[in-house]
């Protein structure tokens, strides 16, 4: 990490680890936890902490346990990560989203080969990581997620309009987890492997699963698949496109992929299937506080302003029999409308599943079928 020795901790996760999450340690530490817990459901935060996130877990507590959400302090990333998912019935989609994304780095921004790294996510689509090292001299900083969304939001528009269902522009929160290199996803059975550069290009599906039974190391990575090796220096258009941002940043303005709609007359017209169930039913107390950062979310994709979701969100909660506190109330609803940008949580998301009466059968669903005009023809 060189000067940025300091920011050497990550929040480690693991499904066999007690509470999975909220475990800061230093990132030379997760291969020996990996081996600890198991290759299952492993993750890392894709931003580096200093030990100051270490002071903020011990005194911050979310239902009476030490948890990193909220934090907001300065962080320094080795990676600009790119999250491309279409869903394992569609990942040709998502595929073919990567291959688009890879062309226009190399082409466009000038990003040679040793800066990127592509894997298959073991599940329903890819991760393409950037090394951060072609941007110039980004230093540890409170605003870097904000740089690395713009950059994303600056591909995005680039690419063509098929992509932005599948690209991921949630992962730009400072806490925010991905899946570790050669760690297995327990719904798939497959691995998340490293892919080369030709075989990103010219692999089919099939050899993708296939090479993904079984973990692949890298040599181009250490620390768990978290920290590059091979030397690399900066691209003079990624370093512009940077100064770019920086200043639209500074003004407070930037490129925009979204344009909000008016909002429904009842609240119930803008939630799908799985998300009326979660407006409507019991939730277990270990799901509220996800239902309700995907009610959010929903609501303000669907165009109501800050205080009308929060309204909203309140209602809900007092329909609870046991409701959320109501600071971490307060806490989703700020998470949901921070980003210049809303998220939209799929269909394939996991808590959505655990919802969702189309599961099994998406084709069966009039917002799926919206959302994704050419499930008749691969479902």
């Amino acid at each position: 990490m060189g000067r940025r020795t300091r920011y050497r901790f990550v929040d480690f996760a693991a499904a066999a680890q007690p509470g999975f999450r909220n475990h800061v340690v230093p990132v030379d530490d997760v291969p020996a936890l990996v081996a600890q817990y198991g290759p299952d459901e492993c993750y890392a935060s894709i931003f580096c902490f200093s030990d100051e996130a270490l002071l903020y877990l011990a005194e911050h507590r979310v239902d009476g346990r030490p948890s990193i959400a909220g934090y907001d302090g300065k962080v320094w990333a080795p990676f600009l990560a790119l999250d491309i998912d279409a869903g394992p019935d569609n990942l040709h989609m998502a595929l073919d989203i990567t291959r688009h994304t890879y062309r226009l780095l190399t082409e466009r921004w000038q990003v040679p080969s040793p800066a990127l790294h592509v894997y298959f996510s073991g599940a329903k689509g890819f991760h393409l990581l950037v090394d951060a090292r072609v941007f110039g001299r980004l230093t540890p900083s409170h605003d870097l997620p904000a740089i690395f969304s713009r950059l994303r939001l600056e591909l995005l528009r680039a690419l063509p309009d098929s992509a932005r269902p599948l690209f991921d522009l949630s992962i730009g929160d400072k806490v925010r987890l991905l899946r570790l290199p050669n760690t297995r996803h327990r719904g798939s059975g497959l691995y998340k492997v490293a892919l080369t550069a030709d075989e990103l290009h010219t692999a089919t599906i099939d050899h993708i699963r296939a090479v993904a039974h079984t973990p692949r190391p890298s040599a181009r990575v250490r620390a768990g698949g978290l920290l590059p090796v091979e030397a690399v220096g900066a691209a003079t258009p990624a370093v512009e496109i940077v100064r770019r941002v920086r200043r639209a940043l500074r003004r407070g303005r930037g490129p925009h992929p979204y344009r909000m709609v008016a909002p429904p007359a009842q609240p119930e017209e803008a939630l799908c299937a799985a998300r009326q169930a979660m407006w409507q039913s019991h939730i277990s107390p270990g799901q509220r506080n996800n239902a309700a950062i995907r009610l959010a979310s929903a609501f303000r994709l669907a165009g109501f302003t800050q205080e009308q979701t929060r309204l909203l969100l309140f209602e809900w909660n007092t329909r609870r029999q046991t409701g959320l506190p109501e600071h971490e109330l307060r806490a989703v609803l700020h998470s949901a409308y921070a980003r210049p940008y809303p998220y939209a949580y799929g269909c394939h998301d996991e808590v959505i599943r655990a919802f969702c009466p189309y599961v099994g059968h998406l084709a069966d669903c009039d917002d799926y079928r919206e959302q994704h005009p050419r499930a008749g023809q691969t479902l």
